[in-house]
């Protein structure tokens, strides 16, 4: 099993992209949340080397009702000897209340047995990393976008 914990720190206080989070990216139906990632990692010139994951994220709970959990699998989109990843995103406060990061934690377990686990250990675990820190940055964009968005809006004279 390869565990990933990855962080993506953001300029958008905490409260507000906890509540963006849930607003801007997730249904309000309760139901989960479905997107194609494409992951392009800087490979030698050459050679390419990319994956689509489908991911999917619907809430989860925190028993002790601090943050707000999101489950988040990925799996390859077409299907093929790639590992399926679960974990939780949760947004967490920085130091300075006015950044938040991003934190997904998670697993998966390689494909293919023990060639599997070899492919791992020289490059898979990178990849899945790339995949990770490519998730958190697009949700990141999204909600500096939205926090940029509507900080202009109060600034718009009535």
């Amino acid at each position: 099993m390869t565990t990933i914990t990855e962080r993506h720190f953001v300029p958008c206080p905490y409260g507000l992209a906890k509540t963006f989070l849930a607003s801007e990216l997730f249904p309000t139906d309760g139901g989960q949340l479905e997107w194609i990632l494409h992951v392009a990692p800087p490979t030698p010139k050459g050679i390419e080397l990319s994956k689509d994951v489908d991911v999917s994220v619907s809430r989860a709970i925190d028993p002790m009702h601090f943050d707000e959990p999101w489950q988040v699998t990925w799996t390859p989109h077409g299907g093929g000897p790639y590992p399926t990843f679960s974990g939780t995103l949760t947004v967490r406060a920085d130091e300075d209340w006015n950044v938040s990061a991003l934190e997904l934690k998670g697993s998966y377990e390689p494909p293919l047995g023990p060639a599997g686990k070899a492919f791992d250990l020289i490059l898979g675990a990178r990849l899945a990393t790339l995949t990770a820190k490519a998730l958190l940055a697009q949700i990141g964009d999204r909600l500096v976008a939205h926090y940029r968005s509507e900080e202009a809006a109060k600034r718009i004279a009535p």
